[in-house]
């Protein structure tokens, strides 16, 4: 009879316990799916992810950027040209351009006459001047951003044999850059005739 109620006992406590068992192990499992979930859904980091481009396709900056979209345009625009076929540009600019600052400037000025015991009189004069860049929000106040200065263009026309195309090329480009005709030189197409 002890047997049988240890059995029992033990029995209920195995079942009890399996069943204990399962319904914790079905609370783990839910809870551990719900922490994958999560982790997935939770950004690693905030960094942008690296584009790999070809170094053709890569963006310019700044004056790389103006300069490559006017050279652009006036292929563009001198492709129009009765005449003119198939037009690539290159432009020389004479510096990046130029950026001006804006400067606080301090200037100070000394004076001081001394008498000695024996009449004779001295005058010092001191004069400082310190000057440093103005910035605002940790950033230097721009003051001027000029543009570089077109110095040279050279076009590459199909229909530039054609001494009438090439003058209507070159009074096109001075035009529109407003440079000197001696700034612009136009040259045919590899494999043009005339």
């Amino acid at each position: 009879m002890w047997d049988e109620w240890k059995k029992k006992i033990t029995g209920d406590l195995e079942k009890s316990g399996a069943a204990n068992w399962s319904k914790k192990g079905k609370y783990l499992i839910v809870a551990a799916v719900c922490l994958g979930i999560l982790s997935l859904m939770w950004p690693i980091n905030n960094s942008v992810p690296v584009q790999t481009a070809a170094p053709s396709a890569m963006k310019y900056e700044g004056v790389a950027q103006a300069k490559a979209d006017l050279a652009v345009e006036l292929e563009s625009i001198l492709s129009q040209v009765e005449g003119a076929g198939t037009v690539q540009v290159s432009i020389t600019l004479s510096s990046d351009g130029l950026k001006s600052y804006a400067r606080n400037t301090k200037h100070e000025r000394r004076e001081t006459q001394e008498m000695d015991r024996n009449s004779g009189d001295r005058n010092i004069t001191e004069e400082n001047q310190s000057s440093d860049i103005a910035a605002s929000g940790g950033a230097a106040l721009l003051v001027e951003d000029s543009a570089p200065e077109v110095v040279g263009v050279l076009v590459v026309a199909e229909g530039a044999a054609n001494s009438l195309v090439k003058e209507k090329l070159t009074d096109a480009t001075t035009t529109l850059l407003n440079i000197a005709p001696h700034q612009v030189r136009v040259v045919a197409r590899k494999g043009d005739k005339l």
